[in-house]
């Protein structure tokens, strides 16, 4: 599936232009020249992570030391799953942008985003102590209640803010909606890790 954009670009290849312009409608109308070579190197790269993300995901066992045989990874496959997916749509509409001369919309795109927040924070809370997904503190990646605590709490964090954002990627005009998003973004990092850190010294003290 993660490289399905990759023959889809291979297919199309010879219907678009040597030269083509990207369109961009953020707080203002934005239009850039690429070439098609770029656009397969972004499809390319698109596709190595991906697939690489799915991998590492599926494999953590084999090369991180917090995730035991007996864990159940069944949250990892699905979240390595997930963010795939998301990913490989993105490729494709980037593709699809440079064929039939779509807009890249601030809009849509927060829509999009909050959409992938909302998959990860329902996902937050089931995962298990690990190096690569999560909050990875050292006082949440040395204590299991804390690592719990901390994902109980990330997780309807996340699942609301991706909720919220698609909300508001449709009612605040362009120039207030990159601000919020950004925003959010730090409050759903922010707030779970100062949880954490709090658990951690109230349980020094």
């Amino acid at each position: 599936m993660a490289i399905s954009p990759l023959v889809y670009l291979y297919f199309s290849w010879q219907s678009i232009p040597e030269k083509f312009v990207m369109r961009f409608e953020f707080n203002q109308a934005i239009e850039k020249i690429q070439s098609r070579n770029s656009l397969l190197i972004a499809t390319i790269v698109l596709s190595v992570v991906s697939v690489s993300l799915y991998l590492l995901m599926r494999n953590l066992k084999s090369f991180d030391p917090k995730v035991k045989e007996e864990t159940p990874k069944s949250s990892f496959n699905k979240l390595g799953l997930s963010i795939t997916i998301f990913l490989t749509i993105l490729n494709f509409s980037i593709v699809q942008t440079a064929i039939s001369g779509w807009i890249i919309n601030a809009n849509v795109g927060s829509a999009f985003f909050g959409a992938l927040i909302i998959v990860i924070g329902n996902y937050m809370n089931n995962l298990k102590p690990n190096y690569l997904a999560g909050i990875r503190l050292p006082w949440t990646l040395n204590d299991p209640e804390n690592w719990r605590r901390t994902h109980q709490l990330a997780g309807k964090l996340w699942f609301t803010a991706g909720i919220l954002l698609i909300i508001i990627s449709f009612l605040l005009p362009k120039t207030i909606l990159i601000p919020t998003m950004f925003v959010l973004l730090a409050l759903i990092v922010l707030i779970p890790g100062i949880y954490s850190y709090r658990i951690y010294r109230n349980k020094l003290s």
